[in-house]
């Protein structure tokens, strides 16, 4: 019953910032400032699963993709979770293993992603609240977490979240030591990675406020394009 309050209570909220799919601003600007690891900006064009795909493939297979999770293994080494092995807490062989569950993670995360808004016909980007008030654009971004658009621009739950959320918290249960690899353990990797969505949300749902930050100190010109994230421009 909670789980069922709280769908309809996102689903009341993206609807009253629905707007039609012409009138949504377009944020899918050059974006030399937008970070790859962020949700691809709405876009005026319907997308097809060719397109999917290859916003999956610039998302998990791009640098920056494997340069991120060595800064999550070099955390996790230096703050390991109690009763851990030793062999996962000290040397070149320590920071394999964890640097091997970030990618893995990160990988089964959006690869489930991708196999649920193929199969359910659910669009991977973001869109924005018409709303200027903070808050209300903050619950926005964590509602999308819920609730998401369809192919067709329509509010549906947000089943590709939960099943990428899903396939990288269990995906552990193959990689981490004993006490660490079974189904509690995995449910609480899951809700972080349901966590880390709704980060993401809110953080393209602000990024017109901080990108112009990124472009005041020259970090465009410090990220090379492949960083960039890749998805369909207007027609």
């Amino acid at each position: 019953m909670l789980a069922f309050a709280l769908l309809l209570v996102c689903s009341k909220a993206l609807a009253a910032q629905d707007v039609e799919r012409n009138s949504v601003p377009d944020h899918s600007e050059s974006g030399s400032t937008i970070i790859a690891v962020l949700p691809p900006a709405i876009s005026r064009k319907r997308l097809t699963p060719k397109d999917k795909f290859e916003i999956y493939l610039h998302q998990s297979f791009g640098p920056q993709n494997f340069i991120l999770p060595a800064f999550g293994a070099g955390y996790s080494m230096l703050n390991p979770p109690p009763h851990y092995p030793r062999e996962w807490e000290d040397g070149g062989g320590a920071f394999g293993r964890w640097y091997g569950e970030q990618i893995a993670a990160s990988t089964s995360n959006r690869t489930g992603q991708l196999l649920a808004e193929v199969a359910l016909h659910e669009d991977p980007r973001y869109v924005p609240s018409s709303s200027k008030n903070a808050i209300v654009r903050t619950f926005h971004a964590v509602a999308f977490t819920f609730v998401d658009k369809t192919d067709s621009g329509r509010n549906t739950f947000a089943f590709s979240n939960f099943a990428g959320a899903a396939a990288g918290g269990f995906v552990g249960m193959g990689m981490l030591p004993a006490g660490y690899n079974d189904v509690p353990h995995a449910e609480r990797r899951a809700l972080r990675g349901l966590e880390t969505i709704a980060v993401r949300s809110i953080l393209t749902e602000f990024r017109p406020e901080w990108s112009p930050i990124l472009r005041k100190i020259h970090v465009p010109s410090i990220l090379p394009e492949w960083w960039t994230p890749k998805h369909p421009q207007q027609p």
